[in-house]
């Protein structure tokens, strides 16, 4: 029975009914398989000490260059391992619950405890537990053992059954990456969100019939009675607002039997409810309390947003009704550190979203698998629409890869489908069939039945099973929509390389042009270039166009996964580096995506005496003054993309270089930089947890170490080699240099563009701890730190993993906004042939009609085609952009045949002819000469409904000469 009580009787305050230590300190590791391991008596005295999370691969990455095409880093050490955790529960817990909870491990956790074997995980991104009760001792030593390893096939296709734990997808860091708790609780108690093994739901709460006036709130708890005998149960859910005001109580009653699985379900109305918008992201908690003869015995806590939403396929987002472009990062839910590897505490991860929100960010897509439990609560208090995976590596999976992502998909919808940053449940990374998609809409529908979310997967469209079960499109590099009747979102745009130590073509080289690998690398551009095109990209491919709804650009972190650079040692795709030091192209999506008025000059103001070139400023403003020296040297009001103001051979002086930001004739915003002096001294700052340095064996403290002039002043074309020591209980953990190998956990770094970062990880011993820095030639400098002692007491404390708190601010609505193109709604892709087209390059490709002579040939060259074969003549083709010719991806180009057709492709031969051309196409002989190229003729066919895949040009160096190949359709 339910009802809703507004009475006085329920407490203002939580209950403190259940205990939830952070088991994360104190544990012995091993970097090898010794036999009986599991064993409760195995002597475990030599093993290493450890604290959770941990990786045993934060020694081994970041070290080599990237291998390019795409690939990762494979030189991780890789096997099967042990962690042991002693431990002892207080007497006070006997005759209660207790269950163990991994936020994940991986890649493969077998679980013991005192010698029992428990269960296996092989999911490597979801949280899962095992009810420990039966098993404790609660008059002495206990013993957790896990087996974990991180083995995986030479080549992610041949990575069966966990194709998602491959390097080419994500770092192979193995480990008890994230954190483990113990959950101690009544007999009679609220079970948790731990699907995996447990099969328990936990808590389910949603609102609806939302408006400013009231909200209804549904509460469904799904109780469990462990005791010898039925037990009559007082039911209550509590909502308390963001300040801990008691809102709303409602509340129930039930007997429930032994051993009994019973829901409860209740329903309240909060009049004028603070709704969660992305621009202020107000949370409620929930309390669910139990209560037997008037005594509360078990209590849980779930978060709530309350809001509504809308995704118009012709007009974009809508939150609350209010309009919002979601504009925000792809991000890998291994979050790697350079010198840390997949180990980070959470306040780290914390850290990250706090930068992505500083840079106006409002939207998130984990690629291709789960965020982490602290991660997606950090997108409900920071606002981040997510787009939520389960495990995915980029394929359709048959067997029991297929069965374990389900599971996984089930097993992640249950534990995190109470946060209302998650606004759309991603299916897989690639097309699925029509039987797998409605099981995954299965899963939904029983497990997520209230929460109105849409699901889509990454590149539904190679396949038309796709048609009648996705609910929003989720694109590929956003040039195209594929399907006119569904909402658009972006999953992957952007996907450029450049490290942050390369300024400009005008400023020194630190090892980038001048790098041997350099004619290896994908990508050749400078941190300018990188930044003016992350405006290019986002206004042209989602900016500017009404009905689309944003997305992601590719990734906002430097990571090893997938790098095409083969200068670094990090695929240098993010806003910020490896270790979180801001690039320019930082600052240019600040620019143009925080609400507030915003002006940034790309580059620096150090160059040489003579130095002339052009100026970038990125501002949400509606025009640009720039000054040198005070003199006003320009002024710009039509910007290009939307926000990037471009100023003309600009003569460099000495001093300071302005840009004032214009909205209706006046100075909204400005941004200066000056011309540092000569290096002088360097600079330590260091950076700790909200709650400061925590000497539990995992915490790591940052110390930023600058070169400075006389008045403080960073010197942005600093570099060389910086030597540290360091004295006290902690380890040296170091930073990376970018464009060297083996630079990670030594005693010395280079300073790049005058700055870089190091960590030192906290031991369980609490002391000071200093570190000095030198180099020749400068003042050295140096930083003590001093970490703070944890009560662990029997291997567990009651200290939970620290994050910031108290985050909520409201933002103002954007200052301005550039013009959008009006939008007709329609079909935007008429032909018959190449339906359901996509292009993931970095240029834009075109669907174009009429193949003839004197057609353009590539939608970046002024080359015609002068002579064609007859038979061509009339066809569709696919311009593709010439700029591609050296890049690789496997799904580079996709459609679907429209009906039965000849295909046929154009391809320079001075390039090696890719796989796809060489297993599907025939060579006809024919040639056509373009330019200085000749184009060999392949042709194949294609029956109707027929997904046709083409890969990139090429996955190796080309000439600079060569041309991209062309795609042409004709009706059979």
């Amino acid at each position: 029975m339910s009802c809703e009580n507004k009475s006085n009787n329920a407490s203002d305050t939580f209950e403190k009914t259940r205990t939830k230590y952070n088991f994360n300190p104190d544990w012995k590791f091993i970097k090898e398989n010794p036999e009986n391991a599991q064993n409760k008596g195995f002597n475990d005295a030599e093993w290493s000490t450890v604290s959770c999370p941990h990786t045993f691969n934060d020694v081994d990455t970041f070290d080599d260059y990237s291998l390019g095409h795409h690939d990762g880093e494979e030189n991780q050490w890789r096997g099967t391992v042990w962690y042991r955790k002693h431990f002892r529960l207080p007497e006070t817990d006997a005759g209660k619950k207790v269950f163990i909870e991994f936020e994940s491990v991986r890649q493969i956790a077998d679980v013991y405890i005192n010698g029992v074997h428990l269960g296996q995980n092989q999911t490597g991104f979801i949280p899962f537990g095992y009810d420990l009760t039966p098993h404790l001792n609660f008059e002495g030593d206990n013993v957790i053992a896990v087996k974990v390893n991180n083995d995986r096939g030479d080549h992610f296709r041949d990575n069966f059954p966990l194709v998602w734990n491959h390097e080419h997808w994500h770092p192979t860091h193995g480990g008890i990456y994230r954190n483990v708790f113990l959950h101690i609780m009544d007999p009679l108690h609220i079970t948790l969100p731990l699907y995996d093994n447990l099969e328990t739901l936990g808590t389910y709460v949603y609102a609806d019939n939302i408006s400013e006036a009231s909200a209804d709130i549904f509460v469904n708890a799904e109780v469990q009675n462990e005791y010898s005998e039925p037990k009559t149960v007082s039911f209550e859910a509590k909502i308390f607002d963001n300040d801990g005001k008691l809102v709303g109580v409602s509340g129930a009653q039930q007997s429930v039997n032994v051993g009994e699985k019973f829901t409860f379900s209740v329903q309240t109305t909060l009049e004028n409810p603070n709704l969660w918008y992305t621009r202020h992201p107000y949370m409620y908690t929930v309390e669910s309390v139990l209560k037997v003869d008037g005594k509360a015995i078990d209590s849980y806590n779930t978060p709530l947003g309350i809001r509504n939403f809308n995704f118009d396929k012709d007009k974009g987002f809508f939150n609350n009704g209010e309009y919002a472009k979601l504009h925000g990062w792809g991000q890998k839910p291994t979050n790697t550190w350079a010198g840390l590897g997949t180990a980070l505490p959470d306040w780290l991860r914390d850290y990250t979203f706090r930068l992505m929100d500083e840079a106006g960010g409002n939207f998130i897509r984990w690629g291709h698998c789960a965020g982490s439990p602290a991660e997606v609560a950090m997108g409900d208090k920071y606002g981040f629409v997510t787009l939520m995976p389960g495990v995915s590596g980029e394929s359709e999976d048959e067997g029991e890869t297929w069965d374990i992502r389900i599971k996984a998909f089930k097993d992640m919808i249950v534990y995190y489908r109470n946060h209302p940053s998650i606004f759309i449940w991603e299916g897989g990374n690639w097309a699925e069939s029509e039987a797998h998609y409605k099981e995954i809409l299965e899963v939904i529908s029983t497990f997520d039945p209230n929460g109105k979310r849409l699901m889509g997967n990454r590149r539904a469209d190679v396949k038309n099973d796709s048609e009648g079960y996705i609910s929003i499109e989720i694109g590929t590099e956003g040039w195209e929509r594929e399907y006119p009747d569904l909402p658009l979102i972006e999953s992957e745009y952007m996907r450029e390389e450049a490290p942050r130590r390369i300024w400009d073509k005008h400023s020194p080289d630190d090892n980038f042009f001048s790098h041997p690998n350099i004619k290896k690398n994908t990508y050749k551009i400078t941190s300018e270039q990188f930044a003016v095109r992350q405006v290019e990209h986002w206004w042209d491919k989602m900016g500017r166009k009404a009905y689309h709804v944003g997305g992601a650009n590719w990734v906002f972190t430097d990571g090893t996964h997938g790098g095409r650079g083969q200068t670094e040692v990090t695929r240098a795709s993010g806003e910020v580096d490896a270790v979180r030091l801001p690039k320019e192209a930082f600052y240019a999506t600040k620019a143009m995506w925080r609400p507030e008025p915003q002006v940034h000059i790309i580059g620096h103001w150090n160059y040489k005496e003579g130095t002339k070139k052009d100026i970038f400023v990125v501002s949400n403003t509606a025009g640009i003054k720039l000054y040198v020296n005070g003199r006003l040297v320009g002024e710009n009001n039509t910007p290009e993309s939307g926000y990037l103001y471009a100023f003309k051979n600009v003569v460099w002086e000495a001093g300071a270089i302005k840009a004032e930001g214009i909205v209706d004739g006046e100075v909204k915003a400005m941004h200066t930089k000056e011309t540092s002096g000569e290096p002088v001294a360097l600079k330590l700052t260091p950076i700790v947890g909200p709650k400061g340095w925590q000497a539990d064996g995992s915490d790591i403290a940052l110390i930023d170490v600058e070169v400075v002039d006389t008045k403080g002043r960073r010197c942005p074309l600093a570099k060389g080699r910086v030597d540290f020591t360091i004295e006290g209980p902690a380890i040296w953990r170091g930073g990376y240099n970018s464009g060297k190998e083996n630079s990670t956990n030594n005693l010395f770094l280079d300073v790049e563009a005058g700055i870089n970062r190091v960590a030192v990880r906290s031991l369980l011993d609490a002391g000071t701890v200093t570190i000095t820095a030198t180099q020749e030639g400068l003042t050295p400098a140096s930083v003590t730190l001093t970490s703070n002692k944890v009560e662990i007491v029997d291997g567990l404390t009651l200290e939970l993993p620290q994050v910031y708190e108290n985050v909520l601010t409201e933002e103002p609505m954007p200052i301005h906004m550039p013009e959008i193109p009006e939008y007709i709604p329609g079909e935007t892709n008429k032909s018959k042939l190449f339906t359901k087209f996509s292009y993931t390059g970095d240029g834009k490709a075109m669907l174009r009609t009429n193949m003839h002579w004197g057609k353009k040939s590539h939608t970046d060259l002024e080359h015609n085609y002068t002579v064609i074969p007859r038979y061509l003549v009339g066809s569709e083709y696919i311009r593709t952009p010439n700029s591609d010719k050296g890049y690789w991806a496997r799904d580079q180009l996709q459609f679907i045949a429209g009906q039965k057709m000849h295909i046929y492709v154009l391809h320079d031969d001075r390039v090696p002819r890719p796989e796809f051309l060489l297993e599907d196409f025939k060579d006809t002989k024919d040639n056509i000469k373009l330019d200085e190229a000749v184009m060999s003729l392949f042709h194949r066919v294609a029956e109707a409904g027929e997904s046709i895949i083409m890969a990139g040009n090429s996955d190796g160096d080309v000439p600079e000469d060569a041309k991209m190949y062309t795609v042409i359709g004709k009706k059979f």
